[in-house]
């Protein structure tokens, strides 16, 4: 990879093929990472805590990196977190090769600037890349460039949640000067009565370095009677804290006794879809349980998806069945959603050995 020695400009987006000057309004040296160059992956971290959000976020990008040097940027949205990883090696000696320190830069991905599309939507980056993305809500949750060859470029269609002869829209790949990751910005409570509130910001300083002045002393002193506190907390709590593990592993092991014995299992949700639709397949070639839902794959020389559908819907315990497409005809891919546990059997225990109820 080659990379031009110029740093004209406060703004540069490096590509698979070079780096490049890009045009945005920046008040510090800005480095884009091109989207060939990042690993999106959209993380579900709702049920952890936001003060333990960013560890957990690092934890992530480390396990889902495939380069030696990780570097990532996270778009946090109460949760819902985006995230790009990229190689800091090779950005660094990007960076290296145009004479400037690396701490200059502020590193980001290119997707950040893109304007947010309503839907899925292709952009050209280059004559030969094109990159297919997938947005809800002004927030990207799908990334990735689109293969050449048209079977990986179906299964990359399908990943995004598409058909695998979609042909999403194509916008331009200009960046703006806004980021859509950020907040808005109320400029007009900015621009009102400045002088004013620059006055405010100052006094306030000037009382803040006063009190800290009259308070320094007593807070070293409690400071100090805050460390051995501390200290004697940790002693107590050192057998505590060696035995974390055992307690750990006992709390898993009970959550698990406990998913067990409630809901529904997988024994009983596959006896039931073997007494509705047993005899119409052939083969099974796929199996997927979880306590909301299970997939199945099948195949079925005189397939009929309807058939299945219908077959199925009648157990009270399959809420909604839907069937997914397939790359062969002979294949039948059904989704199906448990129905919350009631008090209604399953059909195959309503039933005898001999068929009649």
């Amino acid at each position: 990879m080659k990379f031009r020695a110029s740093t004209s400009a406060a703004v540069r987006l490096q590509r698979a093929s070079g780096v490049q000057p890009a045009a945005l309004a920046v008040s510090r040296a800005l480095w884009l990472v091109g989207a060939e160059l990042c690993v999106f992956a959209q993380l579900d971290l709702r049920a952890v805590p936001e003060r333990h959000r960013a560890r957990a976020i690092a934890d992530r990008a480390r396990q889902l990196a495939p380069f030696a040097s990780p570097a990532w940027h996270a778009a946090d949205n109460n949760g819902d977190v985006a995230l790009w990883l990229w190689d800091a090696h090779v950005v660094a000696t990007a960076i290296s090769a145009l004479d400037g320190p690396v701490q200059r830069w502020q590193v980001l991905p290119e997707q950040l600037f893109l304007e947010p599309a309503a839907d899925s939507c292709c952009r050209r980056l280059a004559p030969d890349i094109e990159l297919l993305e997938r947005w809800q809500a002004g927030r990207l949750v799908f990334s990735s460039v689109l293969p050449k060859s048209q079977r990986e470029r179906a299964l990359r269609l399908r990943a995004a949640g598409l058909t695998a002869d979609a042909a999403p829209p194509e916008l331009p790949a200009t960046l703006g000067d806004a980021r859509w990751d950020l907040p808005p910005f109320d400029w007009r409570r900015a621009t009102r009565d400045p002088l004013a509130a620059a006055a405010v910001v100052l006094v306030a300083a000037l009382l803040w370095l006063l009190w800290s002045a009259g308070e320094l002393a007593g807070q070293r002193s409690a400071n100090v009677r805050l460390d051995a506190a501390i200290e004697d907390r940790e002693r107590e709590l050192a057998p505590v804290i060696a035995d974390r593990g055992k307690a750990l592993a006992l709390a898993a092991h009970n959550q698990s006794l406990a998913q067990l014995l409630s809901g529904r299992n997988a024994l009983e949700a596959a006896a039931e879809f073997e007494h509705l639709v047993g005899s119409r397949y052939q083969r099974l070639l796929q199996w997927e349980f979880n306590a909301r839902g299970m997939h199945v794959m099948l195949e079925d020389k005189a397939a009929d998806n309807r058939a299945y559908v219908e077959a199925l819907q009648q157990s009270p315990w399959f809420e909604r069945v839907s069937v997914a497409p397939t790359l062969r005809p002979e294949q039948v891919s059904l989704d199906i959603t448990l129905a919350p546990a009631a008090n209604p059997p399953p059909l195959y225990a309503s039933t005898e050995v001999g068929g009649k109820p």
